[in-house]
């Protein structure tokens, strides 16, 4: 349990830390523009788009928990989908973070001018509403990835403790640091920061994305699909059954759960690395495949969207 228990913090409090800080940044650049140009008055509608965003992210949260608790029977299948779907919005966070982390604040501000311009009487609600929103939804659904994930070795409670805590002090470390970076002459490095958390979520979506396979395997060993037995599930190496495992077991074996002996991925060192990187004992050819393709592919988008940003600066600057 306490491995389970430090890992899940460790989980939500990184993808808290980040979406928090995001959502946060786009409030701080549209309060900060409204007072450059003297419209003060907008900050009621900033404040309600923002109370509707949280709303919104708490019922959302809410679906997530009550629509598990009635699938019982499909759990396997709704973890494993649940934990793709995160993969994939781990991976649009990333990507979209990247191409727009220098533009942003032109970017909202030139919203807001053509909102104002036409007086849009809503136009600054909507704006705030669905750019707080979208980071609410992104981090209930990668916190209830991590929840399902975890909630049967660690139970009910501690699941939705462990994430309660690490979201809280993804929270205030993220308004801090947003409180810092508008309200003080001190400035953080925003694009070593976003450089950072994106090599760590890219290792928590290959995680996923290889745990969430392996989800839908035992969902189809469970209910004897034919489907499990197509050669992509073939178990492409052990290493329980290798000197490897004897040597994990050497250093590692004292920190092995009872009820489950002989298995690195139970050990305290094994069960943070499954939790981090997505290790398996005993992976199917399917997860590896895929765990070493998504990498290849992040890393090929994330090439080529440094040119085209380049490219976007150079018009900006020419106009």
């Amino acid at each position: 349990m306490s491995i389970d228990f430090v890992v899940n913090i460790i989980f939500s409090f990184i993808t808290s830390l980040r979406e928090v800080l995001e959502a946060a940044l786009i409030i701080g650049i549209i309060a900060s523009y409204l007072t450059f140009i003297d419209r003060k008055d907008l900050y009621r509608d900033v404040l309600y788009g923002v109370l509707g965003a949280i709303g919104v992210s708490i019922g959302m949260a809410w679906v997530f928990l009550t629509f598990f608790a009635g699938l019982e029977e499909y759990q396997k299948l709704f973890e494993g989908i649940v934990m793709l779907l995160a993969a994939g919005v781990l991976s649009w966070m990333i990507l979209w973070m990247n191409r727009q982390a220098k533009t942003i604040r032109s970017d909202i501000q030139e919203k807001i001018d053509k909102i104002i311009t036409q007086q849009e009487k809503a136009g600054i609600f909507v704006l705030v509403f669905f750019s707080v929103a979208r980071e609410g939804a992104e981090l209930a659904l990668l916190l209830y990835a991590n929840y399902v994930g975890t909630v049967e070795e660690t139970g009910i409670f501690i699941g939705l403790l462990t994430n309660f805590m690490g979201f809280i002090v993804g929270l205030i470390v993220a308004s801090v640091l947003a409180i810092l970076l508008f309200k003080t002459t001190r400035r953080l490095n925003m694009k070593k920061f976003f450089q950072l958390t994106s090599v760590i979520l890219i290792i928590f979506a290959a995680g996923l994305l290889a745990h969430g396979l392996h989800e839908l395997f035992e969902f189809l060993e469970i209910t004897n699909s034919p489907l499990a037995n197509l050669f992509i599930w073939s178990e492409v190496w052990n290493v329980n059954e290798t000197f490897i495992g004897e040597i994990l077991q050497f250093f590692f074996g004292w920190s092995y759960d009872p009820l489950r002996p002989g298995r690195f991925e139970k050990s305290i060192i094994g069960g943070i690395i499954v939790g981090l990187f997505g290790w398996n004992d005993n992976p199917a050819l399917i997860e590896v495949v895929a765990y070493m393709l998504y990498y290849i592919f992040i890393i090929l988008i994330i090439q080529q969207i440094k040119p085209s940003i380049k490219e976007k600066e150079q018009l900006t600057k020419a106009h």
